[in-house]
């Protein structure tokens, strides 16, 4: 029944917010577009391969967040022109607790665990808030880095092993200010002919949404994205 539910609510906040996707057009790039139509509207081009965030469709346009230039940047894709990660081969979970996942399939094994936050093995450092307007504190960073996870409050969790292994060789994923996380909204897909593994995961406080998904080629870690699913 638990399997089903967590099934449920993957697909709904997927319908909902949105997921990963990769390009992948017939004439090796994309158009992207700042309104869902074709006009003289393009703002930037797409190469195949590139991976981005789509929302729920608009007809046939998806509102896209995407990376270019060092910028985060947003606009319209034509569906057909984005294959889904989750179209790839999916590997089930095999073990789910409240503190451990682990996916096998093959000679691939993946390890995932979460352990409790504790702010003395930090730094944090707040935001002071302007007592002259009622503004509260709220904590900025964690060990100087940006917080994914939480909405200005101190984590409960994180991520504590997340290793991959494939065969004879161990991957140590990178999971640093990444809080919060929810096991059983995590999955594998594997795009066999590319030889590339996807891990994405969806994460919250309850507040502080965020998806993050790793990519991993030819045996070695290529790239970690985070961004805010709505």
């Amino acid at each position: 029944m638990k399997g089903l539910l967590t099934l449920f609510a993957c697909i709904l906040f997927q319908i909902t917010f949105g997921q990963f996707g990769i390009i992948a057009d017939k004439d090796g790039f994309v158009n992207v577009r700042n309104s869902p139509n074709i006009s003289n509207n393009i703002i930037d081009t797409l190469t195949n391969g590139q991976i981005v965030f789509c929302l729920e469709a608009e007809g046939e346009w998806l509102p896209t967040d995407y990376h270019l230039s060092r910028q985060n940047k947003s606009g319209y894709i034509h569906y057909s022109r984005v294959k889904f990660i989750d179209k790839f081969d999916n590997i089930s979970y095999d073990l789910l607790t409240d503190s451990i996942i682990t996916f096998k399939k093959d000679t691939i094994k993946l390890v995932i665990t979460k352990t409790k936050f504790n702010p003395k093995n930090n730094k944090l450092a707040y935001h002071k808030g302007d007592a002259s307007n009622n503004e509260m504190s709220w904590l900025e960073k964690i060990n100087g880095n940006e917080i994914w996870g939480t909405d200005g409050n101190v984590p409960k969790t994180q991520y504590g092993q997340f290793t991959l292994t494939i065969g004879k060789d161990k991957i140590h994923l990178p999971v640093d200010n990444l809080f919060e996380p929810n096991l059983d909204y995590t999955t594998v897909n594997i795009d066999s002919k590319n030889r590339t593994i996807y891990i994405s995961a969806m994460n919250s406080d309850g507040a502080g949404g965020y998806v993050v998904l790793w990519i991993i080629e030819n045996e070695t870690f290529k790239q970690r994205i985070t961004t805010i699913p709505f």
